[in-house]
């Protein structure tokens, strides 16, 4: 592979990807046991480990746009991908909601936002294709994403945001009205709505960044990488800090607004782990070991967005299924694989090796005839 040098970047992109994707498709397949409340969405404020992996792959996926548009934007490509991702969410949100009836349809979703995000991302290409001018961008978004949710603050009871008091139950809801927003509009904000896509931005571009620093810098970006990361962890500290001096507003790390804080903290992390892994990885020649070791990760990395959301859909109708003896199918799935099994008697842990082994055995099928669904 050291006639490619943009091949190997993405090598480390993609094994990055596909260690993502392995923890997101165990977490998919947390439905035999009661995860403690730490594990799960954090209700509003705070952090929980499952908050954790869509930004994890947003950011993952602006690094790859980072390397997609280096020279150019495939407009025309673009605008088709962009329909289809909408679509697809759509049809997401009906299965996964199980819900059909257009007056309550969720318009808006994870698909949906991850659409936004690239097409916002596609736009800012055709404005600067430099590390440093997307640096200067995701400061830029931290900045707006921050005065947005302080103006909003500083009129919530206690200078604060709550579930009742926030700027998406505002204008998501006048943009989307109350049957057509995350749980109906009961929450009173909505994940994915238009004050997540502007949060879910700068996780993005700061992985944007390090894309295009990665290709600036070959084989040279570890101390430039190690201060983006630096920087961005800085930013999300003054993005936190700075409202609560100036304004006595109170900006939490929180995904249910994606505020800054939160998305560039995420950022941060993953930037440090995929700059290790282009320093480990994406050498000319690589052991014969290392390359069989990663090939698994990198068949999941390639078809990311099919295992990331599929697993979703799958364990989603899954879930949802019930024979006629009223044992749910999970259930019934796993029991067959903890008697098939000699590595294990615990149903959950066999049930989810068996996911995480069932969509690599997809993806590497699919990478056997270079079968790709591309963002």
């Amino acid at each position: 592979m050291g006639s490619s040098p943009s091949r190997l970047r993405l090598q480390s992109l993609d094994v990055v990807r596909g260690l993502m994707l392995v923890v997101s498709v165990s977490v998919d397949s947390l439905v035999l046991v009661d995860v403690p409340t730490w594990f799960n969405h954090a209700k509003w404020a705070g952090v929980g480990v499952v908050d954790l992996v869509f930004p994890t792959f947003v950011t993952l996926t602006g690094c790859g746009l980072g390397f997609a548009m280096h020279r150019r934007t495939d407009v025309r490509s673009l605008g088709r991908r962009i329909l289809v991702l909408v679509a697809v969410g759509l049809l997401y949100n009906a299965l996964v909601l199980n819900s059909w009836v257009p007056d309550t349809w969720r318009f808006t979703g994870v698909l949906q936002l991850y659409a936004v995000v690239v097409l916002v991302l596609a736009l800012l290409h055709l404005v600067t294709r430099d590390w440093r001018g997307w640096a200067l961008l995701t400061v830029l978004l931290a900045a707006a994403s921050t005065v947005v949710l302080t103006l909003s603050a500083r009129d919530c009871p206690g200078r604060t945001l709550t579930p009742e008091c926030n700027p998406s139950g505002v204008v998501d809801l006048a943009w989307l009205g109350p049957g057509h927003m995350y749980a109906g509009g009961v929450l009173g904000h909505d994940p994915e709505g238009l004050v997540a896509i502007l949060g879910a931005l700068v996780s993005a571009s700061a992985g944007v960044t390090l894309g295009h620093l990665l290709l600036a810098r070959p084989g040279r970006s570890a101390l430039p990488g190690l201060a983006l990361a630096l920087g961005a962890a800085g930013l999300a500290w003054a993005c936190s800090v700075v409202p609560q001096a100036l304004a006595g507003v109170d900006l939490p790390t929180m995904k249910r607004l994606w505020t800054p804080p939160f998305g560039l903290s995420v950022a941060a992390g993953v930037l440090v782990v995929l700059l290790m892994a282009h320093l480990l990885l994406d050498r000319p020649r690589n052991p014969a070991v290392v390359r069989g070791a990663v090939w698994p990760l990198i068949a999941l990395g390639r078809n990311s967005l099919l295992v990331y959301f599929g697993s979703h859909v799958a364990m989603a109708l899954l879930t949802r299924s019930v024979d006629a003896q009223g044992v749910d199918l999970p259930t019934r799935i796993a029991d067959g694989i903890t008697r098939a099994s000699s590595l294990t008697g615990h149903e959950q842990l066999a049930f989810s090796v068996a996911a995480v082994l069932a969509w690599t055995l997809v993806a590497a099928v699919l990478h056997r005839f270079r079968i790709y669904l591309r963002p």
